[in-house]
């Protein structure tokens, strides 16, 4: 046989199989199946190619998109009713997880992630009929578990990320005990009420829970999160658990903090009940704290308002970042970010002090000042208000080095001062790969501009 006359079919299904598996099973399974092919059918429909199902795209700046409707329409009406029975996972956006869910039957089904959620989607969306015992609406926060009962009984994976959550305090339907789930992942901002209200209730209905991973921001709660509340509030209910992966914000004002500790004190809380890799980090700021406690080492990608004080912990994961404080920072501090976020992406800088009140006083022999920051990684860039020194900081190239910096926020008046109506040339470095500018200003730009930023395609104006 000539291999030149080879068909794609005659090939033996051991071949098809690890050519379908790099082409992506979606894509396969949008393409191929269905086909008036019995033998592709069949190929198609095995558990390597039917068992995870992502119905989400990620761009390379991590943001979500639905799959356009035509694709959802195809897999409701033509593919999952012929695969369903094959299903452990799905990964669903909020646009398309209702007819993705109301399709079939998932009798196998043993992990969902849900993403772009807010508490307004979930209330249309989770509202469980009591004498129906059916996912058909939507009632409050706690109800979106209904998707672990009923269809979905063999469920014991579930990973949520939400935001915006409200402070309504809905009438719960569905108050039952979850004792498939073996695992629980949440990311969240919430309110400390919602905290309190909604999440505690809704973590200690899973006794039999063996693994939990929270990110969560809690904004308003009068007393930090500390080792003491988890252990009393949830891990009393939780005599299974042996992974517990968290990143736990707590922020508030100082006027309305009960009981404020030291991070030392908030790592003992831990180590009392026999967690000893946590690590604590307290930024008080402009007259309000934020309290951090994540676990080691830390696994999540994102972490706000940290200060001039961080332990000397390497975040490897982490990719967006903002510093804030009341407190100059130091170029030193900017060493020490660049040694220890090695991942970073995205930074923002808040803070209105003048770095020069504490440069003025180091030596011009200080290694450390004469040192350049570097910031491989770095795409994103937001100074917005902060001091003219971060700026100086920032752009010029003898003190920090941005080869992939593509999106830059900043105040138009201090980017004109520092850039010296963008001619100045230890300022141009940086700024060449520029693709995206951030500014309030709606204004005609000079050719020295353009000149500055060569490559610039877009201007948004923000509004903060």
């Amino acid at each position: 046989m000539s291999w030149s006359n080879v068909n794609f079919l005659d090939l033996p299904n051991e071949i098809l199989f690890i050519i379908l598996k790099e082409l992506g099973n979606m894509d396969v399974l949008y393409s191929l199946l269905n086909v008036d092919n019995q033998r592709l059918d069949m190929v198609v429909q095995e558990k390597m190619l039917t068992e995870n199902l992502n119905f989400v795209l990620t761009t390379s700046t991590d943001d979500i998109f639905p799959i356009a409707d035509n694709i959802i329409d195809r897999f409701c009406k033509n593919i999952l009713p012929k695969i369903n029975l094959n299903i452990k996972s799905l990964i669903l956006e909020s646009g398309t997880m209702e007819r993705i869910l109301l399709a079939v039957d998932y009798p196998n089904l043993t992990e969902i992630k849900l993403f772009n959620f807010t508490d307004k989607i979930f209330s249309h969306y989770f509202k469980v009929d009591v004498q129906e015992k059916l996912c058909v609406g939507v009632k409050s926060f706690e109800d979106c578990l209904a998707l672990l009962d009923g269809r979905l009984k063999e469920l014991t994976t579930f990973i949520l990320e939400i935001s915006n959550m409200n402070d309504k305090v809905s009438t719960v339907y569905n108050m039952d005990d979850l004792p498939n789930l073996k695992c629980f992942s949440l990311i969240c901002d919430c309110s400390g009420k919602q905290y309190d209200v909604k999440i505690v209730p809704l973590l200690r209905r899973m006794f039999n829970l063996e693994e939990l991973t929270l990110n969560i921001i809690i904004e308003d709660r009068t007393r930090f999160i500390d080792g003491t509340h988890l252990k009393n509030e949830v891990f009393v209910r939780m005599p299974q658990l042996y992974k517990f992966t968290f990143h736990i914000s707590t922020e508030t004002k100082l006027q309305h903090l009960v009981h404020g500790l030291s991070s030392d004190d908030i790592q003992k809380t831990f180590s009392n009940i026999g967690y000893e890799q946590v690590a604590c980090v307290i930024n008080y700021c402009y007259r309000s704290a934020e309290c951090h406690i994540f676990s080691l080492p830390p696994v999540f990608d994102t972490l706000h308002s940290i200060g001039n004080t961080f332990p000397f912990i390497v975040f490897s994961y982490v990719t967006s970042l903002q510093v804030h404080d009341d407190v100059p920072f130091k170029h030193e501090f900017f060493l020490r970010v660049a040694k220890f976020f090695p991942s970073l992406k995205r930074l923002n800088v808040l803070n209105i002090k003048s770095e020069s009140q504490i440069s003025d006083n180091i030596a011009s022999t200080d290694n450390q000042l004469s040192s350049i920051v570097e910031y491989p990684h770095l795409i994103s860039l937001h100074l917005g208000l902060s001091h003219t020194d971060y700026y100086e900081q920032f752009l010029n190239n003898t003190r920090t080095h941005l080869p992939r910096l593509t999106q830059l926020k900043v105040n138009y008046k201090r980017l004109t001062f520092v850039t010296e109506n963008f001619t100045r040339d230890a300022t141009r470095l940086n700024c060449t790969n520029v693709k995206r500018l951030l500014i309030r200003e709606q204004l005609v730009h000079s050719k020295d501009f353009y000149i500055y930023f060569p490559v610039v395609t877009s201007f948004l104006h923000p509004l903060d």
